[in-house]
């Protein structure tokens, strides 16, 4: 079961926000197209795991094989594409310095460049500097009316800084945070009137935290909600229940 959940649950950052946000339409002053196809960079580029970046690169060394060459030429490509995902939405922030969303995302991009690199066993010095940045925007859009398409921009920045804290090395101490930040948007009082993409990306973040801390009966209320709504995540969503059952 904890193998059927590593591959649905939200490792990677962002993964159920991008759900809901490439189908937003926008009322803000940024590209929404622009928006779109950095949140799809970050959404399908992995986050690399250390036991995978080794494990590659060692078996590529010692025996000089071509597949396994291969696999590593590929998690090559995805901290490259990381890292431009991080530029891509830093440059939009440059034009709008004020934009919480925009703020938010460009961090937790960073932060994300920047988990790949401990992977690799380097520095990331960044990592704070883009957990800095969702912080920032976290207080920027606190009392925002602005909206998103359907969804408000605060609830939006807070889902994004949940999914982002919650992926960190718990070294970091900021799981506790992302696991509040995930409950005020589910228990938010606009919740319920936002569109079902975005419900279901919350849901589903917080259906494989509940899975992760081995709380069973949680993870199956969010997933049936998932299912009930018809969100675009209720074909997953069925198939986890089925393997809590």
């Amino acid at each position: 079961m904890k193998n059927i959940f590593a591959t649905a649950t939200i490792k990677t950052l962002l993964l159920a926000t991008g759900i809901a946000t490439l189908s937003a339409s926008n009322a803000m002053a940024f590209s929404e197209t622009e928006f779109k196809t950095a949140v799809k960079q970050l959404v399908t580029a992995p986050t690399i795991s250390q036991e995978q970046y080794v494990a590659n690169a060692v078996s590529a060394w010692l025996n000089q094989d071509y597949i396994n060459s291969l696999e590593q030429a590929e998690i090559d490509a995805n901290r490259t594409a990381n890292q431009q995902t991080a530029s891509t939405f830093n440059n939009m922030l440059q034009q709008e310095p004020g934009n919480p969303l925009l703020r938010s995302y460009a961090g937790a991009a960073i932060a994300k460049s920047s988990l790949d690199k401990l992977a690799k066993g380097e520095k990331a010095t960044a990592l704070e500097d883009g957990t800095t940045m969702v912080e920032k925007a976290l207080r920027l859009s606190n009392d925002s009316q602005t909206m998103h398409g359907s969804v408000p921009v605060a609830l939006e920045v807070r889902f994004v800084a949940a999914s982002t804290y919650l992926a960190m090395p718990k070294i970091m101490n900021r799981h506790d945070k992302g696991e509040q930040l995930l409950k005020d948007v589910i228990d938010a009082q606009q919740f319920a009137q936002i569109d079902v993409n975005f419900r279901g990306a919350v849901w589903m973040r917080a259906a494989t935290l509940a899975e992760e801390k081995n709380r069973a009966d949680e993870a199956k209320k969010y997933l049936n909600e998932i299912v009930k709504n018809n969100a675009p995540q209720a074909q997953k969503a069925a198939q986890l229940l089925q393997t809590l059952s």
